[in-house]
């Protein structure tokens, strides 16, 4: 079981066991795309999403970013880590029959096959773990690649994506991003102090 979603006018399919849900972004809708240190996140019940568009990832057509326009973003879950993919269009689910993929696309890990739709249209179908490595939103959460790289360099070595903030003239502070609901921009003025604190 597949979705189909499109980007650039080109139809893909996205394994249907990755996909949480889907989220529509624009005018008028209560999910917003907002942007840290111009890295794009989607903030979803109060939980920020690291966003990756696919559109720009794959490079297809007019490589602007357009993390700000109308689409959807598929909420996509690889293993413990949760990021979003923005698409243009999405379309239905399809049962689907995964076909390999040719030889020489075999070092493209953004793609786990290729299948016929009904319509008798070829579309790529989208492997998520190559994708969320591909972006950086998930290279970390990957435990084969993390017990490969494991072996190669002999010790474990993880990623964790980190929000990096200053406070005063002091050196850069850096907090795990899993670990932030949100964030708030507000007035000093506001700020009410008690007990000294």
């Amino acid at each position: 079981s597949a979705l189909i979603v499109e980007a650039s006018g080109e139809r893909f399919a996205i394994p249907q066991i990755s996909v949480l849900e889907l989220v529509r972004t624009g005018p008028g809708s209560e999910s917003r795309i907002e942007h840290i240190n111009e890295a794009p996140f989607l903030r979803l019940r109060n939980r920020l999403l690291p966003v990756v568009s696919l559109r720009n990832l794959l490079q297809l057509g007019d490589q602007a970013d357009d993390t700000m326009g109308r689409g959807f973003i598929v909420v996509t879950q690889v293993g413990n880590h949760t990021f979003g993919m923005l698409v243009d269009r999405v379309f239905d689910t399809e049962e689907i029959v995964v076909k390999p993929v040719a030889p020489i696309l075999r070092n493209v890990t953004l793609f786990s096959g290729n299948t016929i739709l009904g319509d008798g249209g070829v579309i790529m179908i989208l492997d998520p773990n190559g994708i969320a490595a591909a972006s950086g939103s998930a290279a970390s959460h990957d435990a084969a690649a993390a017990s490969e790289q494991g072996a190669q360099t002999g010790q474990g070595e993880e990623r964790v994506t980190m929000l990096v903030f200053r406070i005063g003239d002091s050196a850069p502070k850096a907090v795990p991003l899993a670990l932030i609901a949100r964030l708030e921009e507000v007035d000093a003025k506001t700020i009410e102090y008690g007990d000294g604190r």
